[in-house]
């Protein structure tokens, strides 16, 4: 993977411009600034759009919320990079809303002839990021133990357990794929297993249900002797139910005639119970007539009692229409009399509703004062409490006041504690040089004492007696001073230690005390601030308290006036008895009332005579009525003769039919008998079809069991040959699975490997330490056991001796991570079909000297070559000075910038 260019906006100290980093013209590049300026950040930048993690958020929940700029809900990374080729844009963007937020991820490639983007973007975020890493063949934990090593994590892959070393190399390698296969098989395995113990199960299933067939036959003979039983005895239920069945029809012609006699018989009573019903019914008419004929009131009386009742009924109309005449007039005089007042009263009621909305202003604005009295009030005891709280604030911080640190004794002795630092250090490192000269000196004299080679250790030439005397007390003198020295070496560094500790103790305490110092007089002072300001709030307010009071007492005085003249106004006048036209209208008023109390009208009387006349009226009809209802009297008598004849007829008819029915008598007896003897051979033939029915139940039920029983013979076979066919298959797939596990061919694919690591590491590890140190990495270790494990152990050879690697200093281990690294990433370019393309190290490099910085530089141009595109992360001006092109990344207030320099 080479980048191309970057696309950044919101990522974290980047703001909200959108801004574009081009690497395409850049083969060797520096990224300088100072801390947290975004360096960093723009690595993060690739890894987040390749990959959506990060350095600060890996494994983090919410990655991508972590990585937005401060204030900001939206961020977007865009990256195009070439690989293998091929250019490819990645596009992944992430937006903070009030409900869940939003990620998108887009992917899309270039067309090689026209430049334009060709979508790649699967369905999910999810899809689409295994598409990514599927067409890089990199993961984000390989990438970060090969080509990146991280700012404070050059390590990251000589840290890690030999395990996890053996992982990252396995994917690295492409060995997942065999843990693919593996799973794979062992599913096979898995599954054919189940399949097997399936069968197996049925087949003892199907074993026990075949030993069943020949008691199936035997009940199959036996039911179908009894289905034969049955059907003789059909037979003869049915002749039985024949006879039955003419008794039955014989009696049901019977029936039919005994029905249709009792029909006519109750026609011929429901005839005669509606004649009799009209014959009352007309008697009761004649009688009633025949006797409101003889109370019959004449009817020349009724004639002159109406005329009287319609005369009184007159005079009362009369006066009663006078008397509505005489209250319209008096309801119009009284309108215009209210005419009159309401006049006057609107004339009044203006007045004092101006002098009443007057009084409400002066109300109004004497409200708005007290109100702003009341707040201001409140606002000063506010003000009065934060006073004392202030005070009493000041009073126990004052009290609290401890000592004041003295800075310059403080610097005095930070001076003197790295000056006794020095001295140590200086110390512990010539203790190591006089020990590395006794050892030294130590083998010197096992030589010079050695009779057996009489040579010198030096030069080799062989040495006089005389001359081996004079190099032994020699090497006594230099043993005696050097032993002489690492004893009083040995007496000042604890010493030396011991004073070294206590005072770092003693200076962080004085540290700690000064700076807790500072804040208290910090928060001293502000509160003394707060006190100030709070006393000159409280003067201006019991000012604007006295001035708004004063106020208040000028308007109080003005509602009191205002009042007064309205409560005179509203006083009744006597200017609307002197109006002339006011008098004239009051004057008509009481002659009409005077007029309308002489005009007496009898509301009761009237509605008396009323009903009296309704009544008369009503005789009078009935009168009318009745005569009508005489004249129909004797043709009621011959009706009445002639219902007598045709009931005596309807009597005798009925006679007659009651005498046929009684020869019907004994049909119900027959009923009952047939109805019984049906009951009884229903029953019986029901009992037997039911033991038919079940008998063909079983009888059916026992065929399809011996039918499927053959069938299942038949798979009885089938499974036998199947079960031998999973027999293989699990064989042949268990084989595949050991074959392809971690012991097999990754085992076999990972130690081919480590001896192509080990060169290609040794061969830098030899430039940056002048040919002293030489990686050796086992991928075997003996147990005490005995036996061996798989492991992934590295070691280091150097002039000292075979040491672990957790064993060397901060220097030294980066050298050894430095060149680790390289050599995995060249590892993870061959394996993957491609030159070598992208190397990045970020910072690392403030733990070598200037030699080792030296060192590096020149590792780095050597392998140049060997990678396409280099970016290093530092803010050393050693190491910065030897690069061609700087991207300076500067922070400002919309967030950081970067600017290339090219130095040549």
């Amino acid at each position: 993977m080479i980048p191309h260019k970057l696309q950044l906006k919101n990522f974290l100290s980047y703001g909200p411009d959108l801004q574009t980093i081009d690497f395409s013209h850049h083969h060797l590049i520096c990224l300088s600034g100072k801390n947290g300026h975004g360096k960093s950040a723009l690595l993060d930048a690739m890894t987040w759009a390749l990959w959506g993690q990060a350095r600060k958020v890996v494994g983090n929940a919410k990655a991508a919320q972590g990585l937005l700029h401060l204030g900001q809900t939206q961020m977007l990374v865009m990256l195009d990079f070439e690989f293998n080729g091929q250019r490819y844009r990645i596009r992944r963007e992430y937006m903070q809303t009030y409900g869940k937020p939003i990620a998108s991820l887009e992917f899309g490639i270039f067309d090689a002839d026209t430049d334009a983007l060709i979508p790649l973007t699967d369905k999910t975020i999810r899809m689409t990021q295994h598409k990514i890493e599927q067409t890089l063949r990199l993961d984000f934990e390989t990438f970060v133990n090969s080509a990146f090593l991280r700012q404070g994590n050059a390590n990251e892959f000589s840290k890690k357990s030999p395990k996890d070393r053996k992982t990252i190399l396995a994917s690295i390698l492409g060995l997942d794929q065999y843990d693919v296969i593996r799973k794979l098989a062992l599913d096979k395995v898995k599954h054919a297993t189940i399949k097997k113990q399936t069968f197996i199960t049925l087949q003892d299933k199907l074993s026990q249900e075949l030993a069943t067939i020949p008691a199936i036959d035997k009940q199959i003979e036996q039911i179908n002797q009894q289905l034969t039983d049955l059907k003789n005895h059909e037979q003869r239920f049915e002749k039985k139910r024949v006879t039955l069945a003419k008794k039955q029809k014989e009696y049901n012609v019977q029936q039919k005639k005994y029905e249709i006699l009792l029909f006519k018989l109750e026609q011929f009573e429901q005839e005669e119970k509606e004649k009799q019903d009209s014959l009352r019914s007309l008697v009761a008419t004649w009688r009633n007539i025949n006797y409101k004929r003889h109370c019959m009131t004449p009817i020349a009386g009724l004639a002159t009692e109406k005329k009287q009742l319609l005369k009184t009924i007159e005079t009362c109309q009369q006066q009663l229409q006078q008397n509505f005449e005489i209250k319209e007039q008096l309801l119009a005089i009284k309108e215009k009399k209210q005419q009159i007042e309401q006049q006057y009263r609107e004339k009044a009621s203006h007045q004092i509703q101006q002098k009443q909305l007057l009084l409400e202003r002066f109300k109004i604005q004497k409200q708005t004062v007290e109100i702003k009295i009341k707040e201001r009030a409140e606002q000063l005891h506010q003000y009065e409490q934060e006073q004392k709280h202030i005070q009493q604030t000041l009073q126990t911080m004052h009290k609290q006041q401890s000592t004041q640190v003295d800075n310059e004794q403080l610097l005095m002795q930070e001076q003197q504690f790295e000056k006794r630092k020095s001295t140590y250090q200086h110390f512990v490192t010539l203790g190591n040089l006089l020990q590395k000269e006794s050892d030294n000196l130590e083998q010197k004299k096992r030589l010079t004492h050695d009779d057996n080679n009489p040579s010198c250790p030096l030069c080799e030439q062989n040495l006089s007696a005389s001359r081996r005397r004079f190099l032994k007390k020699k090497f006594a003198k230099q043993e005696r001073f050097l032993q002489h020295r690492l004893r009083r070496l040995h007496a000042i560094i604890p010493t030396l230690k011991t004073l070294l500790i206590e005072q770092h103790q003693l200076i962080t305490t004085d540290k700690e005390q000064r700076d807790k110092q500072a804040i208290h007089e910090r928060n001293i002072s502000e509160l003394e601030k707060e006190k100030q300001k709070l006393a000159l709030n409280c003067k201006q307010l019991k000012e604007q308290i006295t001035e708004q009071k004063n106020i208040q007492d000028k308007l109080t005085k003005q509602v009191s006036q205002q009042q007064a003249t309205i409560t005179e106004q509203q006083v009744p006048s006597n200017s609307l008895q002197k109006n002339k036209k006011y008098q004239q209208q009051v004057e008509k008023i009481n002659t009409l009332q005077t007029t309308l109390a002489n005009n007496k009208y009898n509301a009761t009387q009237h509605k008396k005579t009323q009903k009296q006349l309704m009544v008369v009226e009503q005789q009078l009809h009935d009168y009318e009525k009745i005569n009508k209802e005489i004249n129909k009297q004797e043709e009621r008598k011959q009706d009445i003769s002639q219902f007598c004849m045709t009931l005596k007829k309807i009597k005798q008819i009925k006679q007659s039919y009651e005498q046929k029915i009684a020869t019907y008598k004994n049909l119900s007896q027959q009923q009952a008998e047939l109805e019984k003897q049906e009951i009884t051979l229903n029953q019986k033939y029901k009992q037997l079809r039911i033991q038919k029915e079940t008998i063909l139940q079983e009888k059916g039920s026992l065929e399809a069991r011996q039918k499927k029983l053959k069938q299942l013979e038949q798979e009885h076979k089938e499974q036998q040959k199947i079960l031998s066919q999973l027999n293989k298959t699990i064989d042949e797939y268990q084989i595949i699975a050991t074959a392809t596990s971690k012991d097999g061919i990754q085992a076999l694919l990972i130690e081919e490997t480590i001896p192509e690591i080990e060169q290609e590491a040794n061969q830098l590890l030899a430039k940056l330490t002048n040919n002293q140190a030489h990686i050796i990495i086992d991928s075997l270790r003996d147990l005490k056991k005995g036996g061996t494990k798989e492991t992934l152990d590295i070691k280091i050879s150097d002039s000292i001796g075979i040491r672990p690697y957790e064993l060397f200093s901060g220097g030294e281990a980066f050298r050894i991570d430095f060149a680790l690294r390289i050599a995995i990433s060249k590892l993870l370019a061959r394996r993957s079909g491609t030159a070598l393309q992208t190397l990045i190290i970020d910072e690392g490099f403030g733990s070598q000297d200037e030699e080792g910085l030296g060192q590096i530089m020149d590792a780095l141009h050597k392998i140049q070559n060997d990678f396409s595109k280099i970016i290093i992360v530092s803010h050393l001006e050693a190491l910065k000075d030897q690069f061609p092109v700087h991207f300076v990344i500067e922070k400002g207030p919309r967030g950081s910038r970067v600017q290339i320099v090219e130095l040549g």
